[in-house]
């Protein structure tokens, strides 16, 4: 089976939610992986949508993993629902179940009157099991894997497109910039931007973003960056500044990571660039995999991050992201170390 990826992800996701909005339930659903958004979103609509509210009392039960055993699930599963047209049983925290060999036994010959909900948090099933092997042949699976920082502009530009909304690229990017990759915290962000919007707003902009979350586009990450890639000493000195007064909000952590996609980006160019003389934009566009937006971003940048400075770039960071860990900081405040890294990747 090969490596599932955040598009794959999504593209599962959408599929079972589709089928559940069209009533087609399977008798067991196995949700599992690192992010936790797509696997609550499913056994959330189950639990809202598989019954009505008076088939719930009798026919739905929510266990968890810690206080139930196979056993217990595979006897409940296999009972018929009361004056249903089927029971659900959504099981949260599975991966704490033991004996799951009995509900690989149980999913050769399911119960088709049972919606059984199966939600692996944090992780994915061990795939050497036979309770894998199982799964694989007759359960609806959904394998969640985390998005990297670079995918969040992008996801959060569909997420709205989906929502019948648009986003300017620099306000999706200041809210990936800010919010980071928890898919849930950024939807509860964007959810609120509905609020704000003013009425038949059909876009949403930076200026709703930084009145929304509470950050100024001058002041972020990514202005920081851009100064730097314009060898703009005099902007970056204040954006410093600004986070060396708000370490909470910024810690030095998070921009270090910042930089680094940012800096594998350049770094992507460079080595497709060097491996492929004479490409065109629009290829090069294509083999890069980003939007327009980012691709004439990602190219400007290059002009001062060569791939010389851009490999020694990267290296300050792994340095100054070990000294941030370390107790060899002294008395460094993140701003001063923050500086400090600056200055010696503009140099």
């Amino acid at each position: 089976m090969a490596k599932t990826n955040a598009k794959d992800s999504y593209s599962a996701y959408r599929e079972i939610i589709k089928e559940l909005k069209a009533g087609a339930f399977k008798p067991c659903y196995l949700l599992m992986g690192e992010e936790p958004y797509y696997v609550d979103k499913i056994a959330s609509y189950i639990a809202l949508n598989a019954l009505t509210e008076d088939e719930k009392a009798f026919n739905q039960m929510v266990l968890y993993g810690q206080d139930v055993t196979s056993a217990q699930i595979v006897d409940n599963a296999r009972r018929y629902p009361v004056m249903a047209q089927r029971q659900v049983i959504i099981v949260k925290e599975a991966q704490q179940l033991k004996g799951t060999e009995l509900l690989a036994s149980y999913f050769k010959a399911m119960n088709p009157s049972c919606v059984l909900v199966l939600c692996f948090m944090g992780k994915s099933v061990d795939k050497r099991t036979e309770f894998w092997k199982a799964a694989q042949k007759h359960c609806r699976i959904l394998e969640s894997v985390p998005l990297r920082d670079y995918e969040i502009p992008d996801w959060i530009s569909a997420y709205l497109k989906e929502k019948g909304t648009s986003i300017e690229p620099q306000a999706a990017r200041l809210l990936a910039d800010f919010l980071g990759t928890d898919l849930q915290r950024i939807v509860m962000e964007i959810d609120k931007l509905f609020i704000l919007m003013p009425q038949g707003t059909w876009a949403v902009t930076t200026d709703m973003v930084e009145k929304s979350v509470g950050v100024n586009r001058e002041f972020s990450p990514f202005s920081l960056f851009k100064h730097i890639t314009a060898g703009d000493f005099a902007k970056v000195q204040p954006i410093v500044e600004y986070f060396s007064d708000n370490e909470k909000k910024f810690p030095l952590v998070m921009i270090i990571s910042l930089f680094y996609t940012q800096l594998s980006r350049i770094l992507k160019l460079h080595t497709i660039r060097m491996e492929n003389p004479g490409l065109s934009s629009d290829k090069l566009r294509e083999l890069m995999g980003l939007n327009y937006y980012f691709f004439q971003e990602t190219m400007q940048a290059s002009r001062f991050f060569t791939f010389q400075r851009t490999v020694r770039a990267m290296n300050l960071l792994c340095s100054y992201d070990s000294l941030y860990k370390s107790s060899d900081r002294g008395e460094a405040c993140d701003g001063e170390l923050l500086m400090e890294m600056i200055c010696k990747m503009m140099a």
